[in-house]
């Protein structure tokens, strides 16, 4: 091998070990459907026999939290949709597993999409997420700590909520999905 091509493969391997600093926070994610959505395909029965779930405190805590800084908005409470539930903790589980911090799956859905996957009618939506705080408490600080993120959870048309988090490097991964069905 050339010196050149050493250096490189050293310099590359060098920065895939190096965890480097904390991921930036995207910008949260907010559709607005201008006509419904074609009803989701029946699902295989035989497919995700037992969904991937978060635990129900964790998700109560979360919107908690929320619900706390919507009141002070004068919106009404937001309320979990299993469903929801389903869809955002999937997301953070793919988000964990690529160690990426963003709106698009790995197979290219958009949320919306995984909403519709996961059983779900939406009609307006939105998404925030989250990577390192350590408490449901913290990741939603955290969202109300950016004014983008923080525009996303006083939006009172928003009835719906769904909530994942997943364990990995770089987490935990949080995911909190925002939506009015029809």
């Amino acid at each position: 091998m050339t010196g050149m091509r050493m250096a490189a493969l050293a310099l590359g391997a060098t920065l895939f070990a190096w965890a480097g600093p904390p991921l930036p926070m995207p910008p949260p994610y907010r559709e607005s459907l201008s006509r419904p959505l074609p009803a989701p395909e029946p699902r295989d029965s035989t497919r995700h026999t037992r969904p991937d779930q978060v635990r129900d405190d964790t998700a109560t805590k979360v919107v908690d939290a929320v619900n706390r800084q919507r009141a002070r908005a004068d919106c009404r409470p937001l309320r979990l949709r299993t469903a929801l539930n389903r869809a955002a903790q999937r997301h953070s589980a793919d988000m964990a597993r690529e160690q990426r911090l963003t709106h698009t799956g790995s197979d290219g859905s958009s949320p919306a999409a995984r909403m519709r996957d996961a059983g779900y009618h939406p009609g307006y939506i939105a998404e925030n997420i989250a990577a390192g705080p350590g408490t449901p408490e913290s990741a939603v600080r955290t969202w109300i700590d950016s004014p983008e993120h923080r525009d996303i959870i006083l939006t009172c048309r928003y009835i719906h909520a769904g909530v994942g988090i997943a364990n990995g490097r770089g987490g935990p991964w949080w995911t909190l999905d925002l939506a009015t069905g029809y």
